[in-house]
């Protein structure tokens, strides 16, 4: 998933995974859900090119690319490597958070095949949720649900995430953050058997404070971009 709330620019984390469930009664009730124009992209060779940055091209360039649309997610370019990439926007950090409707986030990531069918399928349908007009509230109420039925799936072993894009933006502030990796594990795992904390510990603690999902979500941050370049200043 996005990269939540929990991160260093206030989205997150633009991850993932089910950090979404958040939210008290009174920020989510003020939430209304706005003219949603602003978060597609008109091009759709360039949100494939945006979401294959998100892994390097050895992983990327053989994976199946997903766009959004107004029905939600689609198919844009198939893949042979059980990889999928596409490019998350703010709707995916957390419910209650300020940023949940910011238009300019684009937050690409490179999900492998455990995740691809594990993590993916929570992702796929808050779009589609989304682009229906439901409500924060409701898709709160709805995802809770459906990892209850079972419908959404636990995360699979090896579950994770490529975030290496240096064209990401996930904030007014500090957009691009750092590149990172996404690990995805059910909370009976707790994040303090990772040593897992916050912004400045060596592993992340993505989902602090999520009481509602059942995944935990660790980030773990990497020394370069998807393109080779380093991450300098972090």
């Amino acid at each position: 998933m996005l990269m939540r709330r929990n991160h260093s620019p206030r989205i997150y984390v633009l991850a993932v995974a089910a950090l979404a469930l958040l939210g008290a009664a009174g920020p989510v009730a003020a939430q209304k859900s706005p003219d949603l124009t602003p978060y597609l992209m008109a091009d759709r060779g360039a949100e494939v090119a945006l979401a294959r940055s998100a892994a390097p091209a050895s992983i990327s360039g053989a994976a199946t690319v997903l766009v959004l649309t107004r029905s939600g997610f689609v198919e844009a370019a198939p893949g042979t490597n059980g990889f999928t990439c596409l490019v998350l926007r703010s709707f995916n950090s957390a419910i209650g958070d300020p940023d949940f409707w910011r238009p300019h986030v684009r937050a690409p990531q490179c999900l492998n095949p455990p995740a691809s069918r594990s993590i993916l399928p929570e992702m796929k349908k808050r779009e589609e949720w989304i682009m229906q007009g439901v409500s924060p509230g409701q898709i709160a109420a709805r995802t809770r649900r459906a990892y209850a039925s079972r419908e959404f799936p636990m995360p699979e072993p090896g579950a994770m995430a490529y975030m290496l894009s240096p064209r990401q933006d996930l904030a007014e502030t500090n957009p691009h953050w750092m590149p990172h990796l996404m690990v995805y594990f059910d909370k009976t795992m707790p994040a303090s058997a990772w040593g897992a904390a916050g912004m400045s510990a060596p592993v992340i603690n993505g989902s602090a404070g999520d009481t509602s999902s059942p995944v935990l979500t660790l980030l773990i941050p990497v020394r370069q971009w998807s393109d080779g370049t380093a991450a300098m200043g972090h």
